[in-house]
């Protein structure tokens, strides 16, 4: 496997050095392995149930990664690099294709680009093949890993012998870590006033092609604690650091800059099977891609009635990667003995089975719109044909949640004579930022000349403005019928909402479920008992992404304790954050006035014509 001072490790210890071998040897890859050790992405965060191997999988790439065996180049502690690429100091063109075809190149095991090699995988010749430059090795500055969890591996005495026999663990990174590592690169083990591994480089004077060869040096493994302060971690570079569950945040945003002089990575091992807090917003919802073991999709699809699929792609510019494993996962663990484990577990709502066997936020699984779909709910309007022309004789509203600090939802929906809803703009204007006046005024302009069936506004807007005697909306109404006599808009008359009672919440729901069983727009005509019915759906414009991130995250309240579980009701509560769109599209469908024109189907563009009939 190895060149250079291989020699000497594999000399009159032979047999003891393959025995240390036998531990890295016996590690058993998992579909959910194959895919995590191949994404490049700055964050990598597995959220698994209880048991699914997450801990081995992190601890055995990082080995990996010390041997030169890990398939992305540029995780290994040894690798090559073109000297002009090297240069630039930025992703290249092949990595960024290569992410974009992620799921794809995940399928055939493929992980190359022509800017970084590993240090058994090189053109021979010593060139990249993009440019002609010469492959040189990357000069690391920094060789220190950093494993961080809730405690500190302890050495309780040195009992004699092997050391791996003279620690009392109370983590679990630095156990799973010397399972698989090979004995005879450690060349200081940890002790109580240094919890740190130095280990040996193996690959230490390895040589190639042109007379270089590879110096090497040692790699050091450090221990981190949460309970120490924050500037304790500060100040040196990291070529990577594991996160073991859920740090505070303080923590989490100091590792990141340790990272940057070496583009370096961040590993998360989470089961959110207590309260979290700012992981799941932060770190879960962020993600540019999820990954998802069959289990997962089988328990979305049974217990939340989501179709995913093993690859979900999202708009994120967050270079985030998550994969969700279940317990049902790890292959040293028969399915009978999970069944068995969890047959006796209080858990009057599934909260307890999501969490602890399957990985799942709490609040994930608190969801109020479950049908919600991105793939799928959310359209190019253009594809379809629907335009400004060809909403003309629609019927459309607009609504508008208004806030004195948060910033405003404001929604513009139009309703096809066959009764799908087009959610076709949205804005997000801070109130401390536009003025009745000036608000008004863009409103108006974006509006342009269409007429709205309704035009409706949080109640909040008729409070009295203690500075001028007038509500903000005896203000607005006002503002439009200048803008209109102006000729710079239609104009329009604005009214408060209704905000009691779930009609308009019930009504998304049912458009949400009912164009999961369409597929498509204009694809919602159906026959019931002999007579032509229209399925009402509802369909998000791709450039309206906080209606979108609404419907997805919007959530009852998530537990403050784990013991909270089994001793009291779910809270139903929702949730602040994410409500905001959703409260104004709810004030649209709850007012009566917002129902489809009997328009002749002739009226509609050609293909939601083809579709429609």
């Amino acid at each position: 496997m190895f060149e250079g001072n291989s020699t000497d490790i594999f000399g009159g210890e032979q047999t003891k050095a393959i025995n240390q071998l036998e531990g890295f040897a016996s590690f058993k890859r998992t579909w959910m392995f194959e895919r995590f050790i191949r994404l490049p992405n700055k964050i990598v965060a597995l959220f698994t149930g209880n048991q699914c191997s997450k801990t081995a999988s992190a601890a055995y790439q990082y080995v990996l990664r010390i041997m030169g065996l890990h398939p992305v180049a540029k995780r290994n502690v040894l690798y090559l690099e073109c000297e002009n690429r090297a240069k630039l100091m930025k992703i290249t063109d092949d990595v960024t294709t290569y992410r974009q075809k992620l799921g794809e190149y995940l399928e055939v095991h493929k992980n190359k680009d022509s800017a970084t090699w590993g240090p058994f995988d090189y053109p021979k010749d010593m060139k990249c093949p993009e440019c002609g430059g010469a492959i040189i090795l990357h000069k690391r500055k920094s060789r220190i890993f950093r494993f961080a969890s809730e405690t500190l591996p302890v050495e309780k005495e040195n009992l004699g012998g092997d050391t791996s026999q003279s620690a009392e663990i109370s983590n679990t990174q630095y156990p799973e870590f010397k399972k698989w590592l090979p004995g005879f690169l450690i060349k200081k083990d940890i002790t109580h006033r240094r919890p740190a591994m130095v280990l040996l480089d193996p690959l230490s004077g390895m040589k190639f092609p042109g007379g270089i060869t590879y110096p090497g040096s040692d790699v050091v493994v450090e221990f981190q604690s949460y309970k120490q302060t924050v500037q304790a971690g500060a100040g040196v570079q990291r070529m990577s650091v594991w996160v073991d569950e859920e740090s505070p945040f303080d923590f989490f945003d100091e590792q990141l800059p340790r990272l940057l002089v070496e583009d370096g990575d961040l590993i998360m091992t989470v089961t959110p099977a207590s309260g979290m807090t700012w992981t799941f917003d932060s770190i879960f919802e962020k993600a540019r891609l999820y990954i998802r073991t069959q289990a997962i999709i089988d328990f979305y699809k049974r217990e939340e009635n989501i179709d995913y699929g093993p690859y979900t792609k999202t708009d994120s510019d967050q270079d985030i990667a998550v994969i969700q494993a279940a317990t049902d996962d790890n292959p040293t663990l028969p399915i009978d003995e999970i069944e068995a484990s969890y047959a006796n577990t209080p858990d009057p709502d599934g909260t307890v089975i999501a969490t602890r066997r399957y990985g799942i936020f709490k609040q994930a699984t608190g969801r109020i719109f479950k049908d919600f779909q991105q793939s799928l709910h959310v359209i190019d309007l253009g594809k379809y044909g629907i335009t400004n022309e060809a909403m003309r004789e629609w019927v459309k509203g607009r609504s508008f949640d208004f806030h004195t600090v948060n910033p405003h939802a404001i929604v513009w929906v139009a309703l096809s004579p066959t009764n799908e809803a087009f959610v076709y703009q949205e804005w997000n204007p801070s109130p401390g930022q536009w003025v009745t006046s000036r608000l008004c005024q863009e409103l108006g302009l974006r509006s342009g000349f269409d007429k709205f069936i309704c035009s409706l506004i949080d109640p909040l807007a008729s409070t009295v403005n203690t500075n001028t005697g007038k509500t903000t909306l005896e203000e607005m109404n006002l503002i439009f019928h200048r803008l209109k006599l102006e000729g710079l808009c239609a104009g329009g008359y604005w009214e408060s909402f209704a905000t009691r009672g779930e009609v308009g919440r019930d009504a998304i729901k049912e458009r949400l479920q009912n164009s999961v069983k369409c597929k498509t727009p204009f694809n919602n005509r159906t026959i019931v008992e002999g007579r032509e019915v229209f399925l009402p759906t509802i369909w998000i414009s791709s450039k309206c992404r906080n209606m979108a991130d609404s419907l997805r995250f919007w959530r009852t309240e998530m537990w403050v304790s784990s013991k909270q579980l089994v001793t009291k009701d779910r809270k139903e509560k929702p949730t602040e954050k994410w409500s905001h769109f959703c409260t104004a599209l709810e004030g649209l469908f709850k007012d009566k006035r917002f129902k489809p024109r009997n328009t002749h189907l002739t009226k509609l563009p050609e293909y939601v014509r083809f579709r429609g009939r």
